[in-house]
């Protein structure tokens, strides 16, 4: 699902779906378990080892050179900047994947434009057209979401979604057989066959025809760029890179976090008991790892992933309701309508007067929306030159950037 959240900052961090706690739980329980383990074996296991005080006491020394050293590897390793490009990286090409989802409305207004008549057989090929679209998508979404094919385990369940009729099922099996690339592609190229019919029967407009057509390649791109996406991901050796850095850094805090007897003696630390700097520095940097690991595939069942569901469901409402119910929904008689900014524009004119000059009107504030503060935008390109009327005039436009002062009639550089 893709979440959703607003509110402050308590109600924020309160959030469970989608949150980092949901994400990084697991290995932070895993963190502590060992951090109080080594813990344990420092406060109490050494004293097991040997009955001798100075065995003891050289083994408890070295354990705490070797928690300095760590301490001090931890700042070698650049978490920030590495993790910082990976993760700028990674979401903005889960944008870009999203981006790149086609919506159908555009090609189906075209094809509105093209194919407008009212007769059965328009009607049906509108029709046709708009499931194709939609039955591409399907096809092509089954390969790259988990979600989509979890809805649609096999092609055959298309028939029963009403995407599909058992002929054309027929045909897209023979077509994967010779080649396993053609499936999604073919319903496309049927939209092709049924145009040009389309163009040998009616005679459309030209340039309409090149529009639809322009559509249909950017939508065959769409997908193409999907499987491109799905195929070619961010390469391993950089995800490795990432992934060995922060738990490397962790790995080392596990002894270089550990509060030492001598500190804490000598009043240069405080034992905390539980170690909420490291814990918050774990969220924030194992959270920021996942987040671009989740991110990776955005058509996956994570909280955050994309709603294919969803966006399929609502490009099938769309697609049928443009070309049946709005293709087929009679136009607003615009000209006997009570046009309020139409008579604002133009009021009657009574018999010898002449016609009033032409009003643009304004559109109304509610009692609410009257109290908000308005900032028009503010050109701060403008240079005064001299203090003639003209440009007075062109200075107050600025809304005030710049103050007019008639008596400086040159600039001090």
């Amino acid at each position: 699902m893709t979440i959703s959240y607003s509110g402050n900052v308590i109600r924020l961090l309160l959030r469970w779906k989608g949150s980092i706690w949901r994400t990084v739980w697991r290995e932070l329980l895993i963190y502590l378990f060992f951090f109080y383990s080594i813990r344990l074996f420092y406060l109490k296991g050494i004293d097991f080892i040997d009955d001798d005080d100075d065995d003891r006491n050289k083994i408890r020394r070295m354990f705490e050179s070797f928690c300095r050293q760590c301490d001090s590897y931890t700042r070698l390793i650049p978490l920030t900047f590495l993790l910082g490009f990976y993760v700028s990286n990674v979401v903005a090409r889960w944008w870009r994947q999203f981006e790149t989802l086609y919506w159908p409305e555009d090609i189906l207004s075209v094809l509105c434009t093209v194919l407008h008549q009212h007769d059965d057989k328009s009607k049906r090929r509108r029709h046709t057209i708009a499931r194709y679209l939609n039955l591409s998508n399907a096809l092509a979404w089954r390969d790259i979401s988990s979600k989509i094919r979890l809805r649609f385990p096999t092609v055959h369940s298309l028939i029963e979604g009403g995407l599909l009729t058992e002929k054309e099922y027929q045909i897209l099996e023979t077509m994967h057989t010779e080649n396993e690339s053609s499936r999604w592609m073919t319903p496309l190229h049927w939209v092709q066959q049924i145009m040009r019919q389309v163009e040998e029967e009616t005679k459309p407009t030209a340039s309409l025809l090149n529009q639809f057509v322009a559509e249909l390649r950017i939508f065959r791109q769409s997908l193409r760029k999907l499987y491109s996406y799905d195929w070619v991901c961010v390469p391993l050796v950089y995800t490795q890179v990432a992934a060995l850095a922060t738990y490397a850094f962790f790995f080392f805090s596990l002894f270089g976090r550990q509060p030492l007897l001598p500190e804490i003696e000598s009043g240069k630390e405080i034992d905390l008991k539980v170690p909420i700097f490291t814990i918050v520095q774990f969220l924030f940097f194992v959270g920021w790892f996942k987040v671009g690991q989740d991110l990776m595939r955005p058509f996956g069942l994570d909280d955050d992933d994309i709603e294919l569901n969803y966006i399929l469901d609502r490009n099938v409402r769309i697609s049928f309701a443009i070309v049946n119910h709005l293709q087929e929904a009679p136009i607003p008689d615009f000209e006997n309508d009570d046009d309020k900014m139409w008579e604002e524009m133009h009021p009657p004119v009574k018999d010898g007067e002449t016609s009033p000059s032409l009003r643009i009107p304004q559109l109304p504030h509610s009692k609410y929306s009257s109290q908000l503060s308005e900032h028009p935008p503010r050109l701060h390109a403008y240079v005064p030159i001299d203090d003639d009327r003209a440009s007075i005039k062109d200075m107050e436009s600025h809304h005030g950037c710049y103050s007019v002062k008639k008596d400086k009639k040159h600039l001090n550089w």
